[in-house]
C-alpha cells in the first residue's frame, strides 16, 4: 500500500513538472509580442533635445522692411539650416570691433539667451563661447559675425559663398510675415531702447476670440509615474474641488480647471550646478514623466533671460518656463503655461495649466495699431511707479475668464509684460 502511495505522488509530481515545463516553453508570449513592463508606458510623448528647445528667431531685411521667422514657423528650419551651413564652413572666430552700420540686406539669428556655440552651431567653436546673436551682412558676404554673452563681437571668415546661397535664403523667408520698423518717436510717451528695434507686422493680424478647453491628461498614469509605491499614497479632497495625492514626501494637486501642481521639497537643494545643455536635457526628462512636452510648448523667446535654465539659480536649482503656441500665436496668461523648478536631485516645484483653442467666438477682425495703446500703457505703468524701456511689441492671445482674447503684448527690459486687448486697446493685465 505504501509503495502505491509513493508511486501516485511521484506520478503527480511528474505531471506537474511536465505542465510547468510546457507553460515555460509554450505558454509565454514571444519577447517581440509581449506587453512592455508598466514603467515603459509611463512616459508622456517623445523626449525633446536641447537643440530643438532653443531655436533662434530669424530676421531678414534691410532698413525699415523685415521678414521674421519664429522658431515654430514652417520655414524656420530651412532658413536656419542655410545659416548653419555658413557657420560650419567658416574659420574659427576671432575677436573684432563691432560691425559698421550697413545698409544692405542682413540676416540675424537671435537666441533667447546666450547658447553654447559648440553645441548649437559648430563643433569647431570654443566650448566657452556663448552666442546671443549671429549676423550675416550681404555687403560683406564672406564674414559671419557672432555676439557673445558679454556683448563682444567675433568674426569668422568664409572661403567662398555657396552658389545661389543668398537666393535660397530669401526663398526660405518667402512665406513669412513682413514687418515694419518703427522709430522711438512712434511709441511716445513710452521710452524705447535704441538697441532693440520694435517691429510690427505690415498687415495687422486678423484674429477672432476663442473659447478654450483644458488639456486632458491620464491621471492614473501621472500618479504611477510620480508615486512608485501606490499603497503609501493618501487622497485628500478639498472644498474647492481640488484633489491632493501625497505619500508624505511629495504632493500632487489636481484642480478642476485642469491645472496641475506638484511639490517635492526633498529635491532641494541640488548637489551640483548644471550647464545650460545639461539643464535642458534634465528638464525634458522630467517633463516626459509629468505630462510631456507637446509640440505646441516652447521656451518663450521674449521671456527675460533670468527665467531660463542656467540664469535663474536658487541655490543649486534651475527654472524653466514654457508657453503654448497655437495657430501661430502665443497663448499667454499672467503666469507661465508650464513652470518647472528642479535640481539634479529631481523636481522641486511644478505648475502646469495648458489650455487649447476650441471654437472661434465671432469673426476675425484686424487688431488695432499698437501705437494707439502706447499712452494707456504708459499711464498704467505710472500707477505702478515703474519707468522702464520698451523692447518688444507683439501679437498674442491672452487667456482669461474662459476665453482667449486677441491681444498686443508690450514687453519691457525688466521682463514685465502688459497685455492690451487687441481690438479695443483696453489694458487686460500685466505680469513679471
Amino acid at each position: 500500500m505504501r509503495e502505491r502511495v509513493k508511486t501516485g505522488i511521484l506520478l503527480i509530481l511528474i505531471g506537474i513538472s511536465i505542465m510547468l515545463t510546457g507553460r515555460l516553453l509554450f505558454g509565454q508570449p514571444a519577447l517581440e509580442t509581449a506587453s512592455p513592463p508598466a514603467y515603459e508606458r509611463l512616459a508622456f510623448g517623445e523626449l525633446r533635445s536641447p537643440t530643438d528647445q532653443l531655436l533662434p528667431r530669424l530676421r531678414l531685411g534691410a532698413g525699415e522692411a523685415w521678414y521674421i521667422l519664429e522658431p515654430w514657423d514652417d520655414g524656420q528650419s530651412r532658413a536656419w539650416e542655410l545659416l548653419l551651413e555658413l557657420i560650419r564652413a567658416g574659420k574659427p572666430p576671432e575677436n573684432a570691433t563691432p560691425p559698421n552700420e550697413m545698409t544692405g540686406t542682413a540676416a540675424y539669428a537671435l537666441f533667447a539667451l546666450p547658447v553654447q556655440a559648440n553645441l548649437w552651431l559648430s563643433d569647431s567653436l570654443s566650448a566657452e563661447l556663448r552666442v546671443s546673436e549671429v549676423v550675416w551682412f550681404a555687403e560683406e558676404p564672406l564674414k559671419i559675425w557672432f555676439k557673445d554673452n558679454q556683448g563682444l563681437w567675433l568674426t569668422s571668415q568664409l572661403s567662398l559663398l555657396p552658389d545661389g546661397w543668398e537666393e535660397q535664403l530669401v526663398n526660405a523667408f518667402a512665406g513669412s510675415v513682413s514687418y515694419q520698423l518703427f522709430l522711438p518717436a512712434d511709441w511716445e510717451p513710452l521710452v524705447t531702447d535704441g538697441d532693440n528695434q520694435i517691429l510690427i507686422p505690415v498687415d495687422l493680424p486678423r484674429l477672432a476670440p476663442f473659447s478654450i478647453k483644458p488639456e486632458v491628461l491620464d491621471t492614473e498614469k501621472l500618479l504611477r509615474s510620480i508615486f512608485v509605491n501606490q499603497a503609501m499614497v493618501r487622497r485628500i479632497e478639498e472644498r474647492d474641488g481640488a484633489i491632493i495625492y501625497t505619500d508624505g514626501q511629495r504632493g500632487l494637486r489636481l484642480f478642476p480647471s485642469g491645472q496641475i501642481g506638484y511639490t517635492s521639497p526633498k529635491s532641494e537643494p541640488g548637489r551640483e550646478t548644471m550647464e545650460l545643455a545639461q539643464a535642458l536635457r534634465r528638464a525634458a526628462q522630467y517633463l516626459q514623466f509629468m505630462g510631456g512636452w507637446p509640440d505646441h510648448l516652447w521656451i518663450d523667446p521674449f521671456s527675460a533671460a533670468e527665467n531660463l535654465p542656467g540664469n535663474n539659480r536658487q541655490g543649486q536649482a534651475e527654472m524653466i518656463s514654457l508657453i503654448s503656441v497655437q495657430k501661430g500665436m502665443r497663448l499667454l496668461t499672467a503666469e507661465p503655461t508650464v513652470k518647472l523648478l528642479f535640481s539634479d536631485r529631481g523636481v522641486i516645484d511644478y505648475q502646469r495649466q495648458i489650455v487649447l483653442l476650441d471654437s472661434p467666438l465671432g469673426a476675425k477682425r484686424a487688431l488695432i495699431d499698437p501705437r494707439q495703446a502706447a499712452l494707456s500703457v504708459a499711464e498704467y505703468l505710472k500707477t505702478d511707479g515703474v519707468t522702464v524701456r520698451l523692447i518688444q511689441v507683439y501679437p498674442a492671445y491672452y487667456v482669461g475668464q474662459g476665453t482667449a482674447q486677441p491681444a498686443w503684448v508690450f514687453l519691457f527690459e525688466n521682463g514685465q509684460r502688459v497685455f492690451v486687448q487687441g481690438h479695443t486697446g483696453q489694458i487686460l493685465a500685466s505680469s513679471m
